[in-house]
């Protein structure tokens, strides 16, 4: 679990209880009646876009130290973001990570921040011009350290800060509520623990019927990877979402929000 630094806030930091998508494998490929959305619905600059064509690879869960996670039946592949060297980005951030990462390719800097549980909103342009959270009585407080360039590892360096202070609560209320289900919808459930998912595929038959691929982080902080569907074997690693208890491969969803960022 997170290490919390602000007492006052100590449940809320307990996050979570562990090739492009749509061409990860021959055995990852939809009935054919189905057929995947991504590159024909959504222009190549949008957020959907980007999340339908995240790599992919072949590999384990490593948690944060770089071992193996004990529970590798849960993924069909890895997103081959790093970890980082600390118990940080575990589910919320994992989500926070691929939003940060697509602002960062889009060159769209200045729209790079999120929310504390605090409410404190921290952005990537606050970090590099020095500003940096101290823990002041039951909030946040910002002391002025020196300035830094924006380079991708200055954006590892917020994000880690961010990872700090952010979970599925700050989360949850970041995220604009969403209808359905579709690329780029965040199920989240906001809690001490709470959990999240985010739909990276889809694909859809004749009769309108859909089917996705999910992905998240988890507790300890692990790779970003997609889940198996071990409760459809037949179209694994898709799932068939509907409203109502989702159950997959590492949780069960209960009650929950639809959000997005977009």
């Amino acid at each position: 679990m997170k290490q919390n630094p602000l007492p006052v806030l100590l449940l809320f930091f307990f996050s979570c209880a562990n090739v492009p998508v749509s061409e990860i494998d021959s055995f990852d490929t939809p009935s054919k009646k189905f057929v995947p959305l991504p590159s024909k619905k959504y222009e190549a600059h949008s957020w959907q876009y980007f999340l339908g064509h995240l790599p992919v690879v072949d590999g384990p869960i490593v948690d944060y130290t770089g071992k193996p996670i004990n529970s590798q039946q849960k993924h069909v592949g890895i997103i081959p973001y790093d970890v980082g060297t600390a118990d940080l980005q575990q589910c919320a951030d994992a989500i926070i990570r691929l939003r940060a990462e697509y602002l960062f390719q889009q060159k769209r800097y200045d729209e790079i921040g999120f929310h504390f549980v605090s409410g404190d909103y921290y952005t990537w342009n606050d970090y590099c011009k020095g500003l940096r959270p101290i823990t002041k009585g039951r909030g946040v407080q910002f002391i002025k350290l020196a300035s830094c360039g924006k380079t991708h590892e200055t954006l590892r360096k917020y994000l880690d800060i961010v990872y700090t202070y952010a979970s599925t609560i700050s989360l949850s209320k970041e995220l604009k509520p969403a209808s359905d289900f579709e690329i780029g919808t965040v199920v989240i459930y906001a809690g001490s623990p709470g959990h999240c998912f985010i739909i990276i595929d889809e694909a859809v038959n004749k009769e309108g019927e859909k089917i996705y691929k999910l992905a998240e982080g988890y507790t300890p902080a692990q790779s970003i990877y997609v889940l198996r569907n071990l409760n459809e074997a037949g179209v694994s690693p898709w799932y068939q979402l509907k409203k109502g208890v989702i159950k997959t491969a590492s949780y069960r969803f209960e009650s929950y929000k639809l959000g997005k960022f977009e």
